[in-house]
Protein backbone atom coordinates (compact mmCIF):
# COMPACT_ATOMS: atom_id res chain seq x y z
CA UNK A 1 0.00 0.00 0.00
CA UNK A 2 2.81 2.42 -0.82
CA UNK A 3 -0.05 4.98 -1.48
CA UNK A 4 -0.67 5.63 1.95
CA UNK A 5 2.63 5.56 3.50
CA UNK A 6 2.88 8.73 4.23
CA UNK A 7 -0.31 9.73 5.40
CA UNK A 8 -1.93 6.58 6.84
CA UNK A 9 -0.66 4.98 10.31
CA UNK A 10 -0.05 1.49 10.05
CA UNK A 11 -0.83 -0.98 13.25
CA UNK A 12 1.78 -4.07 12.50
CA UNK A 13 -0.31 -7.08 14.28
CA UNK A 14 0.57 -10.53 14.35
CA UNK A 15 -0.85 -13.54 13.14
CA UNK A 16 -0.49 -17.69 13.67
CA UNK A 17 -1.39 -21.05 12.03
CA UNK A 18 -4.51 -22.84 12.36
CA UNK A 19 -5.87 -26.28 11.71
CA UNK A 20 -8.23 -27.09 9.14
CA UNK A 21 -11.02 -29.99 11.15
CA UNK A 22 -10.38 -32.35 8.04
CA UNK A 23 -6.70 -32.09 8.11
CA UNK A 24 -5.66 -35.56 8.54
CA UNK A 25 -3.05 -34.15 11.49
CA UNK A 26 -5.02 -34.82 14.76
CA UNK A 27 -5.72 -31.57 16.82
CA UNK A 28 -3.23 -32.88 19.84
CA UNK A 29 -2.96 -29.22 21.46
CA UNK A 30 -6.54 -28.44 22.03
CA UNK A 31 -6.00 -25.78 20.04
CA UNK A 32 -9.23 -23.40 19.61
CA UNK A 33 -8.64 -21.98 16.28
CA UNK A 34 -9.05 -25.60 14.84
CA UNK A 35 -12.30 -24.14 12.62
CA UNK A 36 -11.23 -21.18 11.23
CA UNK A 37 -11.81 -20.36 7.80
CA UNK A 38 -8.97 -19.09 6.12
CA UNK A 39 -6.38 -22.02 5.73
CA UNK A 40 -3.27 -19.83 4.07
CA UNK A 41 -1.37 -16.94 4.90
CA UNK A 42 -3.45 -13.89 4.36
CA UNK A 43 -3.08 -10.36 4.24
CA UNK A 44 -5.94 -7.50 4.23
CA UNK A 45 -5.09 -3.94 4.21
CA UNK A 46 -8.05 -1.98 5.77
CA UNK A 47 -8.67 1.61 4.98
CA UNK A 48 -10.45 3.40 7.80
CA UNK A 49 -12.30 6.91 8.78
CA UNK A 50 -12.39 5.83 12.16
CA UNK A 51 -11.01 9.08 14.49
CA UNK A 52 -8.44 9.01 16.92
CA UNK A 53 -11.01 8.50 20.05
CA UNK A 54 -12.53 4.85 18.48
CA UNK A 55 -9.04 3.78 17.18
CA UNK A 56 -8.20 1.97 19.75
CA UNK A 57 -11.18 0.29 19.82
CA UNK A 58 -11.36 -0.74 16.34
CA UNK A 59 -7.63 -2.24 16.89
CA UNK A 60 -9.00 -4.68 19.79
CA UNK A 61 -11.48 -5.51 17.20
CA UNK A 62 -8.82 -6.43 14.81
CA UNK A 63 -6.75 -8.05 17.30
CA UNK A 64 -9.94 -10.29 18.50
CA UNK A 65 -10.44 -11.29 15.02
CA UNK A 66 -6.63 -12.36 14.23
CA UNK A 67 -7.31 -14.38 17.31
CA UNK A 68 -10.11 -16.08 15.28
CA UNK A 69 -8.50 -16.39 12.27
CA UNK A 70 -4.52 -16.50 12.93
CA UNK A 71 -3.59 -17.24 9.61
CA UNK A 72 -4.97 -13.44 8.53
CA UNK A 73 -2.87 -10.18 9.17
CA UNK A 74 -4.88 -6.86 9.09
CA UNK A 75 -3.56 -3.90 8.10
CA UNK A 76 -5.43 -0.84 9.86
CA UNK A 77 -4.59 2.29 7.78
CA UNK A 78 -6.15 5.57 9.71
CA UNK A 79 -5.66 9.05 9.07
CA UNK A 80 -6.87 9.87 12.38
CA UNK A 81 -9.61 11.78 11.73
CA UNK A 82 -7.95 13.93 9.04
CA UNK A 83 -9.25 14.35 5.48
CA UNK A 84 -12.75 13.28 4.55
CA UNK A 85 -14.05 10.29 2.16
CA UNK A 86 -13.67 12.19 -0.93
CA UNK A 87 -10.07 12.25 0.05
CA UNK A 88 -10.24 8.71 0.97
CA UNK A 89 -12.11 7.87 -2.27
CA UNK A 90 -9.34 9.68 -4.98
CA UNK A 91 -6.61 7.69 -3.01
CA UNK A 92 -8.41 4.43 -3.78
CA UNK A 93 -8.96 4.96 -7.09
CA UNK A 94 -5.83 6.51 -7.83
CA UNK A 95 -4.21 3.01 -6.77
CA UNK A 96 -5.92 1.22 -9.08
CA UNK A 97 -3.86 2.34 -11.61
CA UNK A 98 -0.68 1.12 -9.80
CA UNK A 99 -2.98 -2.30 -8.26
CA UNK A 100 -1.96 -0.47 -5.33
CA UNK A 101 -5.44 -0.16 -2.89
CA UNK A 102 -7.22 -1.43 -0.15
CA UNK A 103 -8.98 -4.82 0.59
CA UNK A 104 -11.64 -2.76 2.99
CA UNK A 105 -12.49 0.49 2.81
CA UNK A 106 -15.16 2.81 4.40
CA UNK A 107 -17.00 4.75 2.23
CA UNK A 108 -20.20 6.21 1.95
CA UNK A 109 -22.88 4.76 -1.50
CA UNK A 110 -21.40 7.79 -3.67
CA UNK A 111 -17.68 6.76 -3.18
CA UNK A 112 -18.76 2.92 -4.19
CA UNK A 113 -20.38 4.17 -7.62
CA UNK A 114 -16.78 4.76 -8.42
CA UNK A 115 -15.68 1.77 -7.62
CA UNK A 116 -18.64 -0.14 -9.18
CA UNK A 117 -17.00 1.87 -12.44
CA UNK A 118 -13.69 0.83 -12.47
CA UNK A 119 -14.61 -2.73 -11.75
CA UNK A 120 -13.11 -2.82 -8.74
CA UNK A 121 -16.09 -3.57 -6.11
CA UNK A 122 -16.67 -7.23 -5.37
CA UNK A 123 -20.65 -8.35 -4.97
CA UNK A 124 -20.80 -9.79 -1.70
CA UNK A 125 -23.73 -12.18 -2.51
CA UNK A 126 -21.67 -15.07 -3.18
CA UNK A 127 -20.03 -14.22 0.37
CA UNK A 128 -22.95 -13.73 1.93
CA UNK A 129 -24.78 -16.76 0.64
CA UNK A 130 -21.87 -19.19 1.61
CA UNK A 131 -22.98 -22.30 3.38
CA UNK A 132 -19.35 -22.58 5.33
CA UNK A 133 -18.87 -19.14 6.51
CA UNK A 134 -21.76 -16.59 5.13
CA UNK A 135 -24.60 -15.26 6.85
CA UNK A 136 -27.25 -17.72 7.71
CA UNK A 137 -31.03 -16.70 7.59
CA UNK A 138 -31.55 -15.79 11.09
CA UNK A 139 -28.01 -13.98 10.57
CA UNK A 140 -29.46 -12.30 7.68
CA UNK A 141 -32.87 -11.13 9.88
CA UNK A 142 -30.94 -10.07 12.81
CA UNK A 143 -29.53 -6.92 10.61
CA UNK A 144 -31.69 -3.65 10.02
CA UNK A 145 -33.34 -4.60 6.69
CA UNK A 146 -32.76 -1.18 5.11
CA UNK A 147 -28.93 -1.19 6.03
CA UNK A 148 -28.68 -4.22 4.41
CA UNK A 149 -30.76 -2.51 1.37
CA UNK A 150 -28.57 0.51 1.04
CA UNK A 151 -26.14 -1.88 -0.82
CA UNK A 152 -27.98 -3.06 -2.91
CA UNK A 153 -29.32 0.25 -4.46
CA UNK A 154 -26.71 0.71 -7.21
CA UNK A 155 -27.10 0.60 -10.98
CA UNK A 156 -25.73 -2.42 -11.46
CA UNK A 157 -27.25 -5.83 -9.93
CA UNK A 158 -25.75 -7.56 -6.67
CA UNK A 159 -24.45 -6.07 -3.26
CA UNK A 160 -21.96 -4.01 -3.48
CA UNK A 161 -21.31 -2.38 0.43
CA UNK A 162 -22.16 -3.45 3.91
CA UNK A 163 -23.38 -1.70 6.86
CA UNK A 164 -20.78 -0.50 9.55
CA UNK A 165 -21.57 3.09 11.06
CA UNK A 166 -24.81 3.95 10.74
CA UNK A 167 -26.88 6.73 11.63
CA UNK A 168 -30.39 8.50 10.94
CA UNK A 169 -32.22 11.93 12.05
CA UNK A 170 -33.80 12.53 15.17
CA UNK A 171 -35.58 15.78 16.85
CA UNK A 172 -33.49 17.09 20.02
CA UNK A 173 -35.64 19.66 21.97
CA UNK A 174 -35.43 21.84 24.80
CA UNK A 175 -37.51 19.76 27.64
CA UNK A 176 -36.60 22.53 30.33
CA UNK A 177 -38.86 24.79 28.28
CA UNK A 178 -41.39 22.47 26.12
CA UNK A 179 -42.46 19.93 27.94
CA UNK A 180 -45.21 20.96 31.04
CA UNK A 181 -45.92 24.30 28.85
CA UNK A 182 -49.25 25.48 28.39
CA UNK A 183 -50.27 27.08 25.27
CA UNK A 184 -54.11 26.95 26.04
CA UNK A 185 -54.30 30.26 26.07
CA UNK A 186 -53.12 31.03 22.69
CA UNK A 187 -54.63 27.88 21.22
CA UNK A 188 -57.16 26.17 22.94
CA UNK A 189 -56.91 22.74 20.79
CA UNK A 190 -53.09 22.39 20.89
CA UNK A 191 -52.97 18.95 22.19
CA UNK A 192 -56.19 18.77 23.35
CA UNK A 193 -55.71 21.75 25.41
CA UNK A 194 -52.84 19.88 27.72
CA UNK A 195 -49.91 20.61 28.35
CA UNK A 196 -47.14 19.78 25.98
CA UNK A 197 -45.71 16.11 26.83
CA UNK A 198 -43.41 13.99 24.84
CA UNK A 199 -46.03 12.06 23.53
CA UNK A 200 -47.18 14.92 21.75
CA UNK A 201 -44.06 15.71 20.47
CA UNK A 202 -43.20 12.58 18.62
CA UNK A 203 -46.07 12.36 16.74
CA UNK A 204 -45.81 15.67 15.27
CA UNK A 205 -46.04 16.17 11.66
CA UNK A 206 -45.29 19.36 9.37
CA UNK A 207 -48.57 20.81 9.13
CA UNK A 208 -49.17 20.44 13.10
CA UNK A 209 -45.71 22.01 13.90
CA UNK A 210 -45.62 24.97 10.80
CA UNK A 211 -49.74 25.83 11.20
CA UNK A 212 -50.20 25.32 14.76
CA UNK A 213 -47.47 24.48 17.39
CA UNK A 214 -44.81 26.94 16.17
CA UNK A 215 -47.56 30.28 15.86
CA UNK A 216 -48.49 28.80 19.27
CA UNK A 217 -44.67 29.41 20.61
CA UNK A 218 -44.04 32.55 18.84
CA UNK A 219 -47.41 34.05 20.28
CA UNK A 220 -46.95 32.74 24.03
CA UNK A 221 -43.05 33.55 24.35
CA UNK A 222 -44.13 37.59 22.61
CA UNK A 223 -46.38 38.06 25.22
CA UNK A 224 -43.59 37.08 28.16
CA UNK A 225 -41.35 39.80 29.46
CA UNK A 226 -37.70 39.06 29.21
CA UNK A 227 -36.95 37.70 31.82
CA UNK A 228 -40.31 34.49 31.22
CA UNK A 229 -39.29 33.52 27.54
CA UNK A 230 -38.64 30.27 26.49
CA UNK A 231 -36.24 30.86 23.78
CA UNK A 232 -33.98 34.04 22.88
CA UNK A 233 -35.33 36.39 20.51
CA UNK A 234 -32.71 37.66 17.78
CA UNK A 235 -32.35 38.31 13.94
CA UNK A 236 -30.69 34.68 13.99
CA UNK A 237 -33.47 33.08 16.22
CA UNK A 238 -36.18 30.73 14.64
CA UNK A 239 -38.28 28.11 16.89
CA UNK A 240 -37.46 24.89 14.58
CA UNK A 241 -34.18 24.18 12.78
CA UNK A 242 -32.37 21.40 10.32
CA UNK A 243 -28.66 20.88 10.50
CA UNK A 244 -28.97 19.40 6.67
CA UNK A 245 -30.85 20.88 3.86
CA UNK A 246 -30.22 18.16 1.71
CA UNK A 247 -31.48 15.66 4.02
CA UNK A 248 -34.59 18.15 4.67
CA UNK A 249 -35.45 18.08 0.89
CA UNK A 250 -35.13 13.86 0.45
CA UNK A 251 -36.98 13.41 3.64
CA UNK A 252 -39.78 15.42 2.33
CA UNK A 253 -39.80 14.04 -1.02
CA UNK A 254 -40.12 10.53 0.68
CA UNK A 255 -42.31 10.74 3.17
CA UNK A 256 -44.78 12.59 1.12
CA UNK A 257 -44.11 10.32 -1.99
CA UNK A 258 -43.28 13.10 -4.17
CA UNK A 259 -40.50 11.56 -6.17
CA UNK A 260 -36.65 12.27 -5.67
CA UNK A 261 -34.66 10.24 -7.84
CA UNK A 262 -34.98 6.77 -9.58
CA UNK A 263 -33.19 4.25 -11.66
CA UNK A 264 -34.67 3.62 -15.27
CA UNK A 265 -35.22 0.83 -17.48
CA UNK A 266 -31.55 1.32 -19.05
CA UNK A 267 -30.05 1.81 -15.30
CA UNK A 268 -29.44 4.97 -15.66
CA UNK A 269 -30.47 8.19 -12.86
CA UNK A 270 -33.74 9.80 -13.03
CA UNK A 271 -34.63 13.34 -11.45
CA UNK A 272 -38.58 12.99 -10.32
CA UNK A 273 -38.60 15.82 -8.02
CA UNK A 274 -39.20 18.74 -10.44
CA UNK A 275 -43.46 18.83 -9.88
CA UNK A 276 -45.67 20.81 -8.37
CA UNK A 277 -46.29 18.91 -5.13
CA UNK A 278 -42.42 19.91 -4.37
CA UNK A 279 -42.72 23.63 -5.09
CA UNK A 280 -45.24 23.76 -2.99
CA UNK A 281 -43.75 22.38 -0.05
CA UNK A 282 -40.77 24.72 -0.74
CA UNK A 283 -43.33 27.32 -0.77
CA UNK A 284 -44.56 26.54 2.43
CA UNK A 285 -40.76 25.79 3.80
CA UNK A 286 -39.86 29.91 2.84
CA UNK A 287 -43.29 31.06 4.65
CA UNK A 288 -42.34 29.24 8.20
CA UNK A 289 -38.76 30.75 7.72
CA UNK A 290 -40.40 34.22 6.71
CA UNK A 291 -42.36 33.81 9.93
CA UNK A 292 -39.28 32.72 12.26
CA UNK A 293 -40.62 29.41 12.92
CA UNK A 294 -37.65 28.09 10.83
CA UNK A 295 -33.92 28.04 10.24
CA UNK A 296 -31.49 25.52 8.03
CA UNK A 297 -27.80 25.94 7.85
CA UNK A 298 -28.44 26.82 4.26
CA UNK A 299 -30.60 29.99 5.24
CA UNK A 300 -28.29 30.61 8.51
CA UNK A 301 -25.57 31.53 6.00
CA UNK A 302 -23.84 28.51 6.05
CA UNK A 303 -23.27 27.98 9.71
CA UNK A 304 -24.46 25.16 12.07
CA UNK A 305 -28.04 25.69 13.77
CA UNK A 306 -26.59 23.38 16.01
CA UNK A 307 -25.47 26.66 18.01
CA UNK A 308 -28.67 28.46 17.13
CA UNK A 309 -30.68 25.45 19.79
CA UNK A 310 -27.67 25.38 22.55
CA UNK A 311 -28.08 29.47 22.54
CA UNK A 312 -31.43 28.48 23.89
CA UNK A 313 -32.45 30.86 20.14
CA UNK A 314 -34.31 27.58 19.07
CA UNK A 315 -36.56 25.21 20.93
CA UNK A 316 -35.65 22.51 18.14
CA UNK A 317 -33.74 21.12 15.89
CA UNK A 318 -33.21 17.80 13.83
CA UNK A 319 -29.79 16.53 13.28
CA UNK A 320 -27.82 12.99 13.54
CA UNK A 321 -28.26 10.61 15.83
CA UNK A 322 -24.54 10.17 15.87
CA UNK A 323 -23.76 14.18 16.76
CA UNK A 324 -25.80 14.39 19.94
CA UNK A 325 -22.93 16.11 21.26
CA UNK A 326 -23.02 19.26 19.05
CA UNK A 327 -26.27 20.10 20.63
CA UNK A 328 -25.57 20.28 24.22
CA UNK A 329 -24.40 23.38 25.92
CA UNK A 330 -21.76 22.62 28.26
CA UNK A 331 -21.58 25.52 29.75
CA UNK A 332 -25.05 26.35 29.91
CA UNK A 333 -26.80 23.17 29.51
CA UNK A 334 -30.47 22.16 29.53
CA UNK A 335 -32.76 18.85 29.72
CA UNK A 336 -32.50 17.88 25.89
CA UNK A 337 -35.30 15.86 25.20
CA UNK A 338 -35.85 13.47 21.79
CA UNK A 339 -38.16 12.63 19.67
CA UNK A 340 -39.19 11.31 16.06
CA UNK A 341 -38.58 13.61 13.15
CA UNK A 342 -42.03 15.28 11.94
CA UNK A 343 -43.98 13.25 9.49
CA UNK A 344 -46.28 14.27 6.57
CA UNK A 345 -50.17 13.98 7.76
CA UNK A 346 -51.82 10.75 6.64
CA UNK A 347 -48.10 9.48 5.90
CA UNK A 348 -46.10 6.74 7.47
CA UNK A 349 -42.97 8.32 9.65
CA UNK A 350 -39.52 7.77 7.92
CA UNK A 351 -36.14 8.52 8.25
CA UNK A 352 -33.25 8.93 6.38
CA UNK A 353 -30.64 6.27 6.51
CA UNK A 354 -27.28 7.70 6.75
CA UNK A 355 -23.70 6.93 7.70
CA UNK A 356 -20.97 4.94 6.21
CA UNK A 357 -20.55 1.34 4.70
CA UNK A 358 -17.51 -1.19 3.80
CA UNK A 359 -16.53 -1.98 0.67
CA UNK A 360 -14.73 -4.95 -0.45
CA UNK A 361 -12.40 -4.18 -3.30
CA UNK A 362 -10.90 -6.91 -5.68
CA UNK A 363 -7.63 -8.24 -6.03
CA UNK A 364 -8.86 -11.28 -7.63
CA UNK A 365 -7.76 -13.33 -4.47
CA UNK A 366 -10.42 -15.43 -3.19
CA UNK A 367 -8.72 -15.59 0.46
CA UNK A 368 -8.14 -11.70 0.55
CA UNK A 369 -11.59 -10.82 -0.64
CA UNK A 370 -12.94 -13.70 2.05
CA UNK A 371 -11.14 -12.82 4.68
CA UNK A 372 -12.15 -8.90 3.72
CA UNK A 373 -15.72 -10.55 4.16
CA UNK A 374 -15.51 -12.60 7.78
CA UNK A 375 -13.74 -9.20 9.43
CA UNK A 376 -17.07 -7.02 8.52
CA UNK A 377 -19.00 -10.25 9.63
CA UNK A 378 -16.56 -9.66 13.48
CA UNK A 379 -16.64 -6.27 13.21
CA UNK A 380 -20.93 -6.23 13.09
CA UNK A 381 -21.71 -8.95 15.46
CA UNK A 382 -23.94 -8.98 18.40
CA UNK A 383 -21.33 -7.11 21.10
CA UNK A 384 -18.84 -5.24 18.48
CA UNK A 385 -22.04 -3.79 16.90
CA UNK A 386 -23.04 -2.87 20.46
CA UNK A 387 -20.25 -1.51 21.72
CA UNK A 388 -19.23 0.63 18.67
CA UNK A 389 -23.03 2.55 19.06
CA UNK A 390 -22.21 3.21 22.66
CA UNK A 391 -18.50 4.28 22.10
CA UNK A 392 -19.32 5.90 18.85
CA UNK A 393 -23.01 7.54 18.60
CA UNK A 394 -23.81 5.31 15.18
CA UNK A 395 -26.68 3.16 15.62
CA UNK A 396 -26.16 -0.77 16.28
CA UNK A 397 -26.63 -2.40 12.63
CA UNK A 398 -28.03 -5.43 14.12
CA UNK A 399 -30.80 -5.93 16.42
CA UNK A 400 -29.64 -8.12 19.08
CA UNK A 401 -27.09 -5.43 19.66
CA UNK A 402 -29.58 -3.84 20.96
CA UNK A 403 -30.32 -6.10 24.04
CA UNK A 404 -27.06 -5.83 25.37
CA UNK A 405 -26.15 -5.98 28.61
CA UNK A 406 -24.51 -2.64 28.19
CA UNK A 407 -26.92 -1.13 25.56
CA UNK A 408 -29.59 -1.53 28.33
CA UNK A 409 -27.86 -0.38 31.25
CA UNK A 410 -26.90 2.62 29.10
CA UNK A 411 -30.20 3.44 27.63
CA UNK A 412 -32.30 3.02 31.22
CA UNK A 413 -30.42 6.08 33.02
CA UNK A 414 -32.27 8.14 34.47
CA UNK A 415 -30.07 10.50 36.95
CA UNK A 416 -30.82 13.98 36.15
CA UNK A 417 -27.27 15.13 37.64
CA UNK A 418 -25.74 14.09 34.27
CA UNK A 419 -27.38 16.04 31.88
CA UNK A 420 -25.93 14.95 29.03
CA UNK A 421 -25.49 11.07 29.86
CA UNK A 422 -29.52 11.77 30.58
CA UNK A 423 -29.71 12.74 26.27
CA UNK A 424 -27.53 9.96 25.35
CA UNK A 425 -29.84 7.74 27.31
CA UNK A 426 -32.73 9.41 25.90
CA UNK A 427 -31.20 9.33 22.02
CA UNK A 428 -30.46 5.17 22.42
CA UNK A 429 -34.00 4.92 23.56
CA UNK A 430 -35.18 5.98 20.49
CA UNK A 431 -32.79 5.01 18.14
CA UNK A 432 -34.34 1.61 18.77
CA UNK A 433 -38.02 2.88 18.57
CA UNK A 434 -36.90 4.19 14.66
CA UNK A 435 -34.25 1.59 13.55
CA UNK A 436 -36.61 0.17 11.00
CA UNK A 437 -38.48 2.82 10.08
CA UNK A 438 -35.23 4.40 8.13
CA UNK A 439 -34.99 4.94 4.01
CA UNK A 440 -32.59 4.66 1.33
CA UNK A 441 -32.44 6.43 -1.98
CA UNK A 442 -31.26 5.15 -5.29
CA UNK A 443 -27.16 5.53 -5.80
CA UNK A 444 -26.35 6.20 -9.19
CA UNK A 445 -23.65 8.10 -11.39
CA UNK A 446 -24.28 11.42 -10.72
CA UNK A 447 -26.52 10.92 -7.62
CA UNK A 448 -24.17 12.32 -5.49
CA UNK A 449 -24.75 15.81 -7.77
CA UNK A 450 -27.98 15.86 -7.15
CA UNK A 451 -27.93 15.55 -3.77
CA UNK A 452 -25.43 19.01 -3.45
CA UNK A 453 -28.08 20.64 -5.91
CA UNK A 454 -31.40 19.96 -3.87
CA UNK A 455 -29.46 21.35 -0.81
CA UNK A 456 -28.34 24.29 -2.68
CA UNK A 457 -32.40 24.27 -4.12
CA UNK A 458 -34.26 24.45 -0.91
CA UNK A 459 -31.38 27.06 0.62
CA UNK A 460 -32.04 29.36 -2.40
CA UNK A 461 -35.78 28.78 -1.99
CA UNK A 462 -35.74 29.99 1.28
CA UNK A 463 -33.08 32.88 1.05
CA UNK A 464 -35.66 34.23 -2.03
CA UNK A 465 -36.86 37.79 -1.85
CA UNK A 466 -39.66 37.12 -4.28
CA UNK A 467 -40.08 32.75 -4.57
CA UNK A 468 -43.11 32.67 -6.43
CA UNK A 469 -41.74 34.12 -9.63
CA UNK A 470 -38.32 32.54 -9.23
CA UNK A 471 -39.35 29.25 -8.21
CA UNK A 472 -39.50 27.18 -11.27
CA UNK A 473 -36.27 28.77 -12.72
CA UNK A 474 -34.83 27.86 -9.35
CA UNK A 475 -35.73 23.91 -9.78
CA UNK A 476 -35.42 24.24 -13.63
CA UNK A 477 -31.52 25.02 -13.41
CA UNK A 478 -30.63 22.94 -10.29
CA UNK A 479 -32.58 19.44 -12.17
CA UNK A 480 -30.55 20.87 -15.46
CA UNK A 481 -27.09 20.85 -13.72
CA UNK A 482 -27.68 17.81 -11.56
CA UNK A 483 -28.83 16.14 -14.80
CA UNK A 484 -25.38 16.82 -16.61
CA UNK A 485 -23.50 14.54 -13.91
CA UNK A 486 -26.03 11.60 -14.43
CA UNK A 487 -24.42 8.91 -16.84
CA UNK A 488 -25.29 5.45 -17.19
CA UNK A 489 -23.94 2.48 -15.32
Amino acid sequence: MKIYKNIFLLVPLLLSGCQSPTDNNENTDGDENVNCIIKEKTTINFLSMSDSGYHDELTKMITSFEEKEPNVKVNLYNPLGSGNYNMLEKYVVAGFFKEDYPDLVQCYPDNVIKYIGQDKAVNVDPLVNNKEYGLSDEEIEDYIASFIEEGRRYQKEGTYSLPFCKSTELLYYNADALIGLNLSSVNPSLNEGKPLDATYLDNLTWEELFDELCPAIKAYNDAQDSSHKIYVDSDTSAIFTYDSDENFFITLANQYQYGYTSIDSTSKGKIDFNNENMKNLMKTLKAAKDNKYLLTRGSNKGNYVSYTFTDKKALFTISSTAGLSYNYNKNNPFKIGVARIPHAKNHDYSAINQGPSLCILDHNDENRATASFLLWKHFTNETNSSSRALKTGYMGVRKSSYKTEEYIAAKSVTDSSDLLKLATANNLNKISEVRDDTFNTPVFRGSSNVRTNVGLLIKDCLNSENLDEEIDELFNFYVSDAESYIKNN
